[in-house]
């Protein structure tokens, strides 16, 4: 959380909007995926890849939807936008695979054969 409210202090407040949606956005974005994972853990092999990787899909094509439409719109900069959103996501990401991997050792998992 810290490391995300750096470019806040480096900024002068100038992209403030940006900032704060993309970091927002990520951040949900990483939420949701951390929660399909610890949801879809206990279930069978084709439903936890459904559930992941259906689900990393769908939250891929809406930020993308609503970043087109954050742009199009003129609610933020596109090129200060789009590169707090990637610096966000690539973050958002880090931790989120980070925290699998302190949750999931704790799980069962049952092989299907």
């Amino acid at each position: 959380m810290v490391l995300g409210t750096f470019p806040l202090l480096t900024l002068e407040n100038k992209f403030i909007v940006e900032i704060t949606y993309s970091f927002l956005i990520s951040l949900i974005n990483a939420v949701i995926g951390y929660y399909l994972v610890l949801f879809s853990i206990d279930k069978p092999d084709g439903e936890f890849y459904t559930y992941v990787y259906g689900g990393m899909l769908v939250r891929m094509f809406v930020v993308f939807s609503f970043s087109i439409y954050m742009i199009k719109s003129n609610y933020v900069l596109m090129v200060p936008y789009m590169l707090f959103l990637i610096l966000f996501y690539t973050i958002h990401q880090w931790v989120e695979i980070s925290s699998w991997l302190k949750e999931l050792p704790s799980k069962r998992v049952e092989l299907n054969s």
